[in-house]
Order: structure tokens, then C-alpha cells, then sequence
């Protein structure tokens, strides 16, 4: 449980962490074949394998541009956390524009824009700030801490070259996914190649992911998510505008403005171990299947426990919010379900699929709900 929250917490490329979630697991097991991609718009020649090694490295490229986010991924209308809309959970529905300054790993700002209103993540060197107008709160992390509370949690990857990485993603799950390039796109006005991965596996309820890579700094500039139903994707963020130039310093110098309320927020109790005896003890977690047909399965889940730990985690912090509205959405949308599993609710969405059962046993997965059932009957079901 906490390796997997180290995860979504370190991603060096902070403005593509949504979309790059699921896409990240695909460039990281995927094989490619070998198409190579069409010459257009002054481009040469790549293979697949060329641009995840691009992808790898664009880690160092310093760029500031406009993002226009959108997602439909067909889950009930969420209530507003914010009166201006700026909420980071606004990001799950709907469309939203955001501004990204970005000069290495540790020196970053992402803008997220509403009525009137902006909410900002800004890390500087080893201050990380995050910073709610509409609240007028700012809160305050030392990223020295919280990695320190991650360090003992090693990558069996680190080290290794880039291209060497980019040969073991090629090779990793040979027969679970095409990775291919698909020809050439502009996006925000540059050439970019169009990298595509797919399931061979059609119970996924992905089709396919498309990365348009810039074809001069291999940045990602769009990232489309697009489900077995077909039409526009689930999930759509790409640049509408971007420059990558050094921005300048002062974009990263924050400082509270007046009347804010200050709070020092320590994440690292996000990454406490499963044994705190702060966390619940009987919550366990394993993954059943392989690949884009894999499903997480939480035992031992007790809704009421889990949103009262919450709470504690986040120590009343406004922007949060009050949670209960979320969740009793997404209740309101499940519908009963019954089998040799059990008895319990279910719900589908355009990407994902989640059962919830009686017996306390939580599975999710980017699958239809009869892959879940299966797993829950503990056999897993084939093509």
C-alpha cells in the first residue's frame, strides 16, 4: 500500500501525473512493433523504442506553456469543492486549463485556473507550497521530509541508462500490448510523432493510449486516453501553447500573501507503514491478473474507517473538503449485484469498473465487471 502511494507521489514530470498514471504502466511493460514512423512535417524517422528513450529524458527539458485538460470518463457529476471550481478533484470531470512552468525536478509551478481564482503547487529547491485563492490558505511541505519518510523504499531501476530502460520496457509484457508509432500530428503548433499503445487483450476497457511526443524535445505535448466505446477520449490533456525556453526565476519565488491562513502539512504521514498502528491494520491489498486486464483487490475495507483515517491524515485541511458528498456520488451510482462471490454493489464507468462487496472486499480495475466477478470468485477469467 505505501509503495504504491510513493509512486503517485514522485513523478518528475508533475503536469502530466494524471493522464501518464495509466500511461506510465503501459511504457513500462509494453513491447513495440517495429513501425517506424511516417516522415511528415520535416520529421525523421523513430521507432517506438526512440521515443520512449525521448520521453525518459525530456525529464531535463525546461518548458512554460498552457494546458487545456478535459475527462469524461462517464462517472456520476461530482459536487464542488470550491466555489471557483479550482479544486485538484475538478481535474476528474470536466474540462480545465492550467499553466505549467517547469525548470528541472526540483524546480517547478502548476497553475490551476477557475473563476476568478487560481490554486498553484509551486516547488522551489526544498520548499513545496501549495496555494488555494479562493480560500486564501497556503500550505507548506519541506520535500527533504518527505522524501526522507520514502528513502527505504528503493528502485530496482535506478542507475540504469536510459536506453537500457527502454530496451526492458520494449520486452517486459510481449503479448499484452502493441506499441506502435502512428505517424505524425501538430500539436500546439509543433511536430510531434503519434506513439500508440493498445491491449491485445479486448476485456480492457482502454482501446488505446496516444502520447504525441514533440518531435525535437520528446516532451510530451497530449496524452489521449480512449475507451473500447469509441467516440471523443475519456481523457484529453495536451498543450494548446508551449515554449521551451528557461522561465524566468521569479515564477518559482513564493511568498504567503496577506491574511492567508498558513499550514505546515506533513505528507510524509501519507507514506506511513501498513503496520502504523494509525492505519487500519486489517486493510490488505494484492493485485490479481496480468497487465491491462489486472485488478486491485483491498480486503478488509470499511468505508466509514477509511474516510474517519482520512480525516486524521489531512487534519481538518480545508481544501479537502468535506469528502462524504464524493463518495456518496459515486454510491448513488452503483447498482446491486449478487453471485457465487457474494452480495454487494457495482459500478462502470468508460475506464474502469469497481465491486464492492459485503464481505468487505473492494476490487477495481480497467476491466467490465464480469472480470471482477471473476476475480472475486478467486478464478481468473480468459479472453
Amino acid at each position: 500500500m505505501s509503495s504504491l502511494r510513493s509512486t503517485l507521489f514522485s513523478s518528475s514530470r508533475l503536469p502530466w501525473t494524471v493522464p501518464l498514471a495509466v500511461t506510465s504502466l503501459v511504457l513500462a511493460t509494453a513491447v513495440a512493433v517495429p513501425r517506424i514512423a511516417d516522415a511528415d512535417a520535416d520529421l525523421p524517422d523513430r521507432s517506438a523504442g526512440q521515443l520512449i528513450v525521448a520521453l525518459a529524458e525530456s525529464r531535463e527539458v525546461p518548458l512554460a506553456g498552457t494546458i487545456v485538460h478535459s475527462a469524461d470518463v462517464g462517472i456520476p457529476e461530482l459536487p464542488r469543492f470550491s466555489s471557483s471550481g479550482t479544486s485538484p478533484l475538478s481535474l476528474l470531470s470536466g474540462a480545465t486549463s492550467l499553466r505549467v512552468w517547469y525548470a528541472d525536478e526540483t524546480t517547478y509551478r502548476l497553475a490551476l485556473y477557475g473563476d476568478l481564482a487560481e490554486t498553484d503547487l509551486i516547488r522551489d529547491g526544498n520548499d513545496v507550497w501549495y496555494w488555494n485563492s479562493d480560500q486564501n490558505v497556503v500550505m507548506h511541505q519541506r520535500a527533504d521530509e518527505l522524501e526522507a519518510a520514502t528513502e527505504h523504499k528503493q528502485n530496482p531501476t535506478a542507475g540504469l541508462p536510459t536506453e537500457t530502460l527502454a530496451e526492458l520496457a520494449l520486452l517486459a509484457v510481449e503479448e499484452s500490448t502493441v506499441v506502435e508509432v502512428d505517424g505524425t500530428v501538430t500539436v500546439a503548433g509543433r511536430a510531434a510523432y503519434e506513439l500508440v499503445a493498445r491491449p491485445r487483450d479486448d476485456r480492457s476497457l482502454i482501446g488505446e493510449i496516444r502520447i504525441a511526443v514533440d518531435g525535437d524535445h520528446g516532451v510530451p505535448l497530449r496524452v489521449q486516453v480512449i475507451g473500447t466505446d469509441g467516440g471523443d477520449p475519456a481523457v484529453d490533456i495536451g498543450f494548446t501553447s508551449v515554449a521551451f525556453d528557461e522561465p524566468d526565476r521569479s515564477v518559482f519565488d513564493f511568498t504567503p500573501p496577506p491574511g492567508a491562513t498558513l499550514e505546515e502539512f506533513d505528507m510524509s504521514r501519507w507514506f506511513a507503514d501498513a503496520d502504523d498502528e494509525k492505519f487500519p491494520s486489517d486493510l490488505e491489498a494484492e493485485v490479481v491478473g496480468d497487465g491491462w486486464t489486472s485488478v486491485l483487490v483491498v480486503s478488509g475495507f470499511d468505508l466509514d474507517m477509511l474516510m474517519d483515517h482520512f480525516r486524521e491524515m489531512t487534519d481538518g485541511v480545508q481544501e479537502f473538503g468535506d469528502l462524504s458528498g464524493l463518495v456518496d456520488a459515486f454510491i448513488a451510482e452503483m447498482r446491486p449485484t449478487v453471485g457465487p462471490y457474494g452480495t454487494g454493489l457495482a459500478l462502470e464507468s468508460r475506464l474502469f469498473s469497481a465491486l464492492w462487496l459485503d464481505d468487505g472486499r473492494l476490487l477495481v480495475g480497467a476491466v467490465d465487471v464480469d472480470v471482477l466477478e471473476d476475480a472475486a470468485e478467486g478464478r481468473t477469467s480468459t479472453p
